[in-house]
């Protein structure tokens, strides 16, 4: 987390799988990173899976950033595993 937040600010994490097509998973996870705060945790490269997460210190910013990887080309599917608020 590259961003330092005050000590008013709420930060917003929530975790994915995203289920992608195995022979674009190198393209796909390039796309993921270019996300701001995206990270990938693990993957089953065999499977075209990937588990990924994203932060935020907006709340709505995370459901754009998921559409972001829903509209990554080679992506199947994506599942929202969890949601986290880190309230300061």
């Amino acid at each position: 987390m590259s961003e330092k937040l005050s000590e008013n600010e709420n930060w917003y994490v929530c975790s994915l799988v995203v289920q992608a097509k195995p022979e674009k998973l190198e393209e796909v996870k390039a796309d993921i990173l270019k996300i701001p705060h995206a990270e990938i945790h693990g993957e089953k490269a065999d499977e075209g899976k990937l588990v990924v997460t994203l932060e935020s210190d907006v709340h709505l910013a995370l459901s754009d950033r998921i559409d972001e990887v829903k509209d990554i080309k080679g992506v199947i599917v994506v599942s929202l595993i969890s949601n986290y608020i880190d309230e300061q």
